[in-house]
Protein backbone atom coordinates (compact mmCIF):
# COMPACT_ATOMS: atom_id res chain seq x y z
CA UNK A 1 0.00 0.00 0.00
CA UNK A 2 1.53 3.33 -0.96
CA UNK A 3 1.26 6.18 1.01
CA UNK A 4 -1.66 8.42 1.20
CA UNK A 5 0.14 11.66 -0.31
CA UNK A 6 1.87 9.10 -2.99
CA UNK A 7 -1.57 7.32 -4.39
CA UNK A 8 -2.52 8.70 -8.00
CA UNK A 9 -6.52 8.04 -8.22
CA UNK A 10 -7.31 6.49 -11.34
CA UNK A 11 -11.00 6.80 -12.96
CA UNK A 12 -12.38 3.01 -13.07
CA UNK A 13 -16.04 2.02 -14.12
CA UNK A 14 -18.19 1.34 -11.15
CA UNK A 15 -18.57 -2.43 -12.04
CA UNK A 16 -17.23 -3.34 -8.45
CA UNK A 17 -19.11 -2.09 -4.96
CA UNK A 18 -17.82 -2.76 -1.56
CA UNK A 19 -19.67 -2.70 2.04
CA UNK A 20 -17.79 -3.25 4.79
CA UNK A 21 -20.14 -3.77 7.74
CA UNK A 22 -19.00 -3.23 11.49
CA UNK A 23 -20.22 -4.92 14.31
CA UNK A 24 -18.88 -2.16 17.10
CA UNK A 25 -18.05 -3.18 20.60
CA UNK A 26 -16.61 -6.79 19.64
CA UNK A 27 -18.53 -9.44 18.84
CA UNK A 28 -18.93 -13.19 19.41
CA UNK A 29 -17.88 -15.78 16.66
CA UNK A 30 -18.35 -18.31 18.70
CA UNK A 31 -22.16 -17.28 18.40
CA UNK A 32 -22.23 -16.63 14.76
CA UNK A 33 -19.25 -18.93 12.87
CA UNK A 34 -16.80 -20.54 15.32
CA UNK A 35 -19.15 -22.35 17.24
CA UNK A 36 -18.86 -23.99 20.62
CA UNK A 37 -20.95 -25.59 22.62
CA UNK A 38 -21.23 -27.17 25.83
CA UNK A 39 -21.05 -31.37 25.73
CA UNK A 40 -23.83 -31.60 29.14
CA UNK A 41 -25.60 -29.22 31.31
CA UNK A 42 -23.26 -30.46 34.01
CA UNK A 43 -19.98 -28.63 32.47
CA UNK A 44 -18.11 -26.45 33.92
CA UNK A 45 -17.15 -23.17 32.56
CA UNK A 46 -18.90 -23.40 28.82
CA UNK A 47 -17.63 -21.07 26.45
CA UNK A 48 -21.54 -21.01 25.75
CA UNK A 49 -24.99 -22.47 27.02
CA UNK A 50 -25.99 -23.90 24.20
CA UNK A 51 -24.80 -28.05 23.26
CA UNK A 52 -22.49 -29.02 20.73
CA UNK A 53 -24.91 -31.59 19.30
CA UNK A 54 -27.00 -28.42 18.35
CA UNK A 55 -24.32 -26.63 16.32
CA UNK A 56 -26.04 -26.27 12.70
CA UNK A 57 -24.41 -26.31 9.68
CA UNK A 58 -25.06 -25.13 5.75
CA UNK A 59 -22.56 -26.57 3.06
CA UNK A 60 -18.71 -26.19 4.58
CA UNK A 61 -20.01 -23.46 7.42
CA UNK A 62 -20.78 -24.21 10.81
CA UNK A 63 -23.09 -21.85 12.65
CA UNK A 64 -24.24 -21.43 16.64
CA UNK A 65 -27.51 -22.42 16.98
CA UNK A 66 -29.23 -19.18 18.14
CA UNK A 67 -31.70 -16.60 16.73
CA UNK A 68 -32.24 -17.20 13.05
CA UNK A 69 -28.84 -17.77 12.12
CA UNK A 70 -30.06 -20.82 10.32
CA UNK A 71 -32.48 -18.94 8.13
CA UNK A 72 -29.35 -16.75 7.13
CA UNK A 73 -26.51 -19.33 6.42
CA UNK A 74 -28.83 -22.09 4.54
CA UNK A 75 -29.44 -18.50 2.31
CA UNK A 76 -25.79 -17.51 1.81
CA UNK A 77 -23.52 -20.10 2.79
CA UNK A 78 -22.88 -20.17 -1.39
CA UNK A 79 -21.37 -16.82 -1.27
CA UNK A 80 -19.93 -16.99 2.39
CA UNK A 81 -15.89 -17.21 3.24
CA UNK A 82 -15.60 -17.53 7.07
CA UNK A 83 -11.83 -16.54 8.51
CA UNK A 84 -11.97 -18.25 11.70
CA UNK A 85 -8.71 -17.27 14.43
CA UNK A 86 -7.99 -13.84 13.13
CA UNK A 87 -5.83 -12.18 15.93
CA UNK A 88 -6.49 -8.27 16.21
CA UNK A 89 -3.45 -8.20 19.08
CA UNK A 90 -5.18 -5.92 20.86
CA UNK A 91 -8.45 -5.71 23.30
CA UNK A 92 -8.78 -1.93 23.16
CA UNK A 93 -11.80 -1.10 21.09
CA UNK A 94 -10.11 1.73 18.85
CA UNK A 95 -7.14 0.09 18.38
CA UNK A 96 -9.31 -2.81 17.28
CA UNK A 97 -10.96 -1.15 15.28
CA UNK A 98 -8.49 0.30 13.72
CA UNK A 99 -6.52 -2.42 12.76
CA UNK A 100 -9.45 -4.76 11.46
CA UNK A 101 -10.71 -1.93 8.91
CA UNK A 102 -6.91 -0.33 7.94
CA UNK A 103 -4.57 -4.06 8.53
CA UNK A 104 -2.54 -2.09 10.95
CA UNK A 105 -2.62 -1.29 14.81
CA UNK A 106 -0.41 2.28 14.20
CA UNK A 107 -2.88 5.00 13.91
CA UNK A 108 -2.81 7.18 10.59
CA UNK A 109 -3.52 4.69 7.92
CA UNK A 110 -6.66 4.70 6.01
CA UNK A 111 -9.47 2.58 6.02
CA UNK A 112 -9.95 0.09 3.21
CA UNK A 113 -13.33 1.61 2.25
CA UNK A 114 -11.52 4.87 1.65
CA UNK A 115 -8.52 3.36 0.04
CA UNK A 116 -10.32 1.32 -2.72
CA UNK A 117 -12.73 4.78 -3.02
CA UNK A 118 -9.87 6.93 -3.29
CA UNK A 119 -7.99 5.42 -5.69
CA UNK A 120 -10.61 4.02 -8.16
CA UNK A 121 -13.10 6.88 -7.98
CA UNK A 122 -12.35 9.41 -6.43
CA UNK A 123 -14.34 11.96 -8.48
CA UNK A 124 -17.50 10.52 -7.76
CA UNK A 125 -20.02 13.13 -5.40
CA UNK A 126 -20.45 10.15 -2.76
CA UNK A 127 -17.42 7.88 -3.38
CA UNK A 128 -16.85 6.34 0.20
CA UNK A 129 -20.66 6.85 1.90
CA UNK A 130 -19.58 5.86 6.03
CA UNK A 131 -22.19 5.10 8.95
CA UNK A 132 -19.83 4.78 11.27
CA UNK A 133 -16.69 2.20 12.31
CA UNK A 134 -13.22 3.00 11.11
CA UNK A 135 -13.64 5.89 8.45
CA UNK A 136 -10.38 7.33 8.52
CA UNK A 137 -9.49 8.56 4.89
CA UNK A 138 -6.02 9.92 4.67
CA UNK A 139 -6.94 12.17 3.01
CA UNK A 140 -7.71 10.11 -0.28
CA UNK A 141 -11.19 11.18 -0.66
CA UNK A 142 -13.78 12.72 1.99
CA UNK A 143 -16.36 10.78 3.38
CA UNK A 144 -19.97 11.07 2.60
CA UNK A 145 -21.85 11.10 6.11
CA UNK A 146 -25.66 10.35 5.18
CA UNK A 147 -27.39 10.93 8.87
CA UNK A 148 -29.91 13.21 7.41
CA UNK A 149 -31.05 11.96 4.39
CA UNK A 150 -32.78 14.71 3.83
CA UNK A 151 -30.03 16.43 2.69
CA UNK A 152 -29.79 14.65 -0.57
CA UNK A 153 -32.72 16.15 -2.38
CA UNK A 154 -31.48 19.84 -1.39
CA UNK A 155 -27.59 19.22 -3.32
CA UNK A 156 -29.64 17.30 -6.17
CA UNK A 157 -31.47 20.27 -6.73
CA UNK A 158 -30.11 23.20 -5.15
CA UNK A 159 -32.05 26.04 -6.82
CA UNK A 160 -35.55 24.54 -5.65
CA UNK A 161 -36.80 26.86 -2.19
CA UNK A 162 -39.00 23.46 -1.70
CA UNK A 163 -36.20 20.72 -2.59
CA UNK A 164 -39.18 17.99 -1.48
CA UNK A 165 -41.18 19.47 -4.47
CA UNK A 166 -38.62 20.35 -6.76
CA UNK A 167 -40.45 20.22 -10.30
CA UNK A 168 -43.96 22.29 -8.83
CA UNK A 169 -42.23 24.71 -6.49
CA UNK A 170 -40.48 27.76 -6.63
CA UNK A 171 -37.15 28.86 -7.65
CA UNK A 172 -34.17 30.70 -6.39
CA UNK A 173 -33.40 32.00 -10.20
CA UNK A 174 -34.63 31.98 -13.34
CA UNK A 175 -33.45 28.90 -15.38
CA UNK A 176 -31.46 31.21 -17.71
CA UNK A 177 -29.61 33.16 -14.70
CA UNK A 178 -29.06 29.63 -13.11
CA UNK A 179 -27.57 28.47 -16.22
CA UNK A 180 -25.14 31.39 -16.42
CA UNK A 181 -23.88 30.59 -12.97
CA UNK A 182 -22.64 26.46 -13.82
CA UNK A 183 -21.45 28.45 -17.12
CA UNK A 184 -19.32 30.75 -15.04
CA UNK A 185 -18.10 27.92 -12.58
CA UNK A 186 -16.93 25.99 -14.90
CA UNK A 187 -14.85 28.92 -16.19
CA UNK A 188 -13.40 29.14 -12.92
CA UNK A 189 -12.34 25.50 -12.79
CA UNK A 190 -11.07 25.52 -16.04
CA UNK A 191 -8.67 28.82 -14.97
CA UNK A 192 -8.29 27.18 -11.36
CA UNK A 193 -6.67 24.14 -13.19
CA UNK A 194 -4.26 26.24 -15.42
CA UNK A 195 -3.17 28.26 -12.86
CA UNK A 196 -2.55 25.65 -10.12
CA UNK A 197 0.26 23.00 -10.75
CA UNK A 198 0.07 21.28 -7.49
CA UNK A 199 -0.89 18.22 -7.18
CA UNK A 200 -2.48 18.12 -3.66
CA UNK A 201 -4.23 22.44 -5.11
CA UNK A 202 -5.77 20.39 -8.27
CA UNK A 203 -7.07 17.65 -6.17
CA UNK A 204 -8.94 20.25 -3.53
CA UNK A 205 -9.94 22.06 -6.61
CA UNK A 206 -11.36 18.82 -8.46
CA UNK A 207 -13.19 17.31 -5.35
CA UNK A 208 -14.72 21.12 -4.89
CA UNK A 209 -15.89 20.88 -8.38
CA UNK A 210 -17.59 17.34 -7.73
CA UNK A 211 -19.34 18.38 -5.03
CA UNK A 212 -20.75 21.18 -6.86
CA UNK A 213 -21.49 19.78 -10.30
CA UNK A 214 -22.22 16.17 -8.68
CA UNK A 215 -25.91 17.57 -8.07
CA UNK A 216 -27.27 15.62 -11.21
CA UNK A 217 -25.74 12.07 -10.05
CA UNK A 218 -26.67 12.80 -6.81
CA UNK A 219 -30.23 13.62 -8.41
CA UNK A 220 -30.25 9.96 -9.64
CA UNK A 221 -29.99 8.41 -6.14
CA UNK A 222 -32.79 10.68 -5.15
CA UNK A 223 -35.05 8.90 -8.05
CA UNK A 224 -33.49 5.58 -6.77
CA UNK A 225 -33.89 5.91 -2.71
CA UNK A 226 -37.48 4.21 -1.65
CA UNK A 227 -39.98 7.12 -0.57
CA UNK A 228 -39.79 5.21 2.93
CA UNK A 229 -36.28 4.56 4.05
CA UNK A 230 -35.80 2.05 6.78
CA UNK A 231 -34.37 2.33 10.17
CA UNK A 232 -31.20 1.34 11.10
CA UNK A 233 -28.75 -0.87 9.25
CA UNK A 234 -31.67 -1.67 6.76
CA UNK A 235 -31.96 2.14 5.83
CA UNK A 236 -27.65 2.10 5.61
CA UNK A 237 -28.19 -0.97 3.26
CA UNK A 238 -31.07 1.34 1.26
CA UNK A 239 -28.90 4.49 0.68
CA UNK A 240 -25.48 2.70 -0.32
CA UNK A 241 -27.52 0.68 -2.80
CA UNK A 242 -29.19 3.54 -4.45
CA UNK A 243 -25.68 5.27 -4.75
CA UNK A 244 -24.55 1.87 -5.98
CA UNK A 245 -27.18 2.23 -8.71
CA UNK A 246 -26.73 5.54 -9.36
CA UNK A 247 -23.20 5.68 -10.15
CA UNK A 248 -22.20 8.09 -7.50
CA UNK A 249 -21.00 5.52 -4.63
CA UNK A 250 -18.02 2.93 -4.63
CA UNK A 251 -17.77 2.16 -1.28
CA UNK A 252 -19.90 2.49 1.79
CA UNK A 253 -19.31 1.37 6.05
CA UNK A 254 -22.41 0.24 7.73
CA UNK A 255 -22.39 -0.05 10.92
CA UNK A 256 -24.42 -1.85 14.28
CA UNK A 257 -23.58 -1.55 17.97
CA UNK A 258 -24.28 -2.93 21.05
CA UNK A 259 -22.21 -6.15 20.88
CA UNK A 260 -19.94 -4.87 24.13
CA UNK A 261 -21.61 -7.13 25.92
CA UNK A 262 -19.81 -7.79 29.60
CA UNK A 263 -23.30 -8.57 31.36
CA UNK A 264 -26.20 -10.70 30.01
CA UNK A 265 -23.83 -11.83 27.03
CA UNK A 266 -26.78 -14.14 25.68
CA UNK A 267 -29.88 -12.53 25.48
CA UNK A 268 -27.72 -9.57 24.64
CA UNK A 269 -25.46 -10.62 22.12
CA UNK A 270 -27.83 -13.10 20.21
CA UNK A 271 -30.60 -9.64 19.80
CA UNK A 272 -27.63 -8.04 18.52
CA UNK A 273 -26.39 -10.76 16.26
CA UNK A 274 -29.84 -11.60 14.86
CA UNK A 275 -30.24 -7.78 13.83
CA UNK A 276 -27.19 -7.73 12.46
CA UNK A 277 -27.85 -10.64 9.97
CA UNK A 278 -31.14 -9.15 9.27
CA UNK A 279 -29.76 -6.01 8.41
CA UNK A 280 -27.18 -8.00 6.21
CA UNK A 281 -29.36 -9.95 4.56
CA UNK A 282 -31.84 -7.22 3.74
CA UNK A 283 -28.81 -5.31 1.71
CA UNK A 284 -28.37 -8.40 -0.43
CA UNK A 285 -32.16 -8.08 -1.14
CA UNK A 286 -31.46 -4.74 -2.04
CA UNK A 287 -28.97 -5.31 -3.88
CA UNK A 288 -30.94 -7.45 -6.03
CA UNK A 289 -33.58 -5.38 -6.22
CA UNK A 290 -31.30 -2.38 -7.47
CA UNK A 291 -29.70 -4.98 -9.88
CA UNK A 292 -26.16 -4.36 -8.47
CA UNK A 293 -25.99 -7.76 -6.29
CA UNK A 294 -23.39 -9.45 -8.81
CA UNK A 295 -21.22 -6.72 -8.39
CA UNK A 296 -21.10 -6.19 -4.89
CA UNK A 297 -18.67 -7.48 -2.06
CA UNK A 298 -19.60 -7.70 1.55
CA UNK A 299 -16.81 -7.68 4.36
CA UNK A 300 -18.13 -8.29 8.29
CA UNK A 301 -16.20 -7.88 11.06
CA UNK A 302 -15.35 -6.37 14.59
CA UNK A 303 -13.02 -5.02 16.97
CA UNK A 304 -12.34 -8.16 18.35
CA UNK A 305 -13.97 -11.25 19.90
CA UNK A 306 -14.92 -12.07 23.34
CA UNK A 307 -13.70 -14.34 25.95
CA UNK A 308 -14.16 -18.03 26.16
CA UNK A 309 -16.66 -18.22 29.18
CA UNK A 310 -18.60 -16.09 31.24
CA UNK A 311 -17.90 -13.73 34.13
CA UNK A 312 -19.75 -13.20 37.36
CA UNK A 313 -22.18 -10.85 35.65
CA UNK A 314 -23.01 -13.40 33.05
CA UNK A 315 -21.29 -11.55 30.44
CA UNK A 316 -18.05 -11.66 28.37
CA UNK A 317 -15.09 -9.57 28.29
CA UNK A 318 -12.91 -8.88 25.25
CA UNK A 319 -10.60 -11.54 23.65
CA UNK A 320 -8.02 -10.91 21.20
CA UNK A 321 -9.21 -13.57 18.73
CA UNK A 322 -11.84 -12.95 16.13
CA UNK A 323 -13.62 -13.97 13.09
CA UNK A 324 -14.00 -12.23 9.66
CA UNK A 325 -16.91 -12.98 6.87
CA UNK A 326 -16.49 -11.73 3.36
CA UNK A 327 -19.44 -12.78 1.19
CA UNK A 328 -19.87 -12.26 -3.07
CA UNK A 329 -18.08 -10.74 -5.98
CA UNK A 330 -14.60 -12.11 -5.66
CA UNK A 331 -15.29 -14.41 -2.82
CA UNK A 332 -14.57 -18.16 -2.65
CA UNK A 333 -17.95 -19.18 -1.41
CA UNK A 334 -18.86 -21.85 0.97
CA UNK A 335 -15.58 -21.63 2.07
CA UNK A 336 -13.65 -21.88 6.12
CA UNK A 337 -10.44 -20.32 6.43
CA UNK A 338 -8.69 -21.08 9.92
CA UNK A 339 -9.91 -22.13 13.24
CA UNK A 340 -9.79 -22.39 16.97
CA UNK A 341 -9.55 -24.52 19.63
CA UNK A 342 -11.98 -25.38 22.31
CA UNK A 343 -10.96 -21.90 24.39
CA UNK A 344 -10.81 -20.17 21.33
CA UNK A 345 -7.19 -20.01 21.06
CA UNK A 346 -6.38 -19.72 16.98
CA UNK A 347 -4.91 -22.07 15.08
CA UNK A 348 -1.20 -21.91 12.71
CA UNK A 349 -1.98 -22.16 9.53
CA UNK A 350 0.43 -22.61 6.33
CA UNK A 351 0.55 -19.74 4.63
CA UNK A 352 0.99 -21.59 1.01
CA UNK A 353 -2.09 -23.31 1.42
CA UNK A 354 -3.98 -21.93 4.45
CA UNK A 355 -4.64 -25.41 5.73
CA UNK A 356 -3.96 -25.83 9.93
CA UNK A 357 0.08 -26.47 10.21
CA UNK A 358 1.72 -26.41 13.63
CA UNK A 359 4.47 -24.90 12.24
CA UNK A 360 2.40 -22.55 10.42
CA UNK A 361 1.51 -18.48 11.54
CA UNK A 362 -1.55 -17.24 13.09
CA UNK A 363 -3.73 -15.06 10.71
CA UNK A 364 -3.75 -11.43 11.49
Amino acid sequence: VMLPGRVTAQAQPLDHFFVFVHAGGGWDPTMLCDPKGMRNEEEEDPVNHYLTGDIGTAGNLRYAPIGEHRAFFEKHYRRTLVINGVDTQTNNHDSGTRHMWSGKLAEGYPALAALIAGTTARSKPMAFISNGGYDLTGGLVAPTRTGNIGLINRIAYPNAIDARNPDEGDTYHTPATYQRIQAALERRRGWLGQNYGLPKAKATQDALFAARVGKNEVRQLSQFLPDDLERGLRGQAQVCCAAFRAGIAKTANLSRGGFDTHGNHDASHTSAMSDLLAGVDFLWDEAERQGIADKLTVVMGSDFGRTPGYNSGNGKDHWAVTSVKLMGKGVPGNTVIGGTDARVRPWTVDPATLAQSDSGIRIE
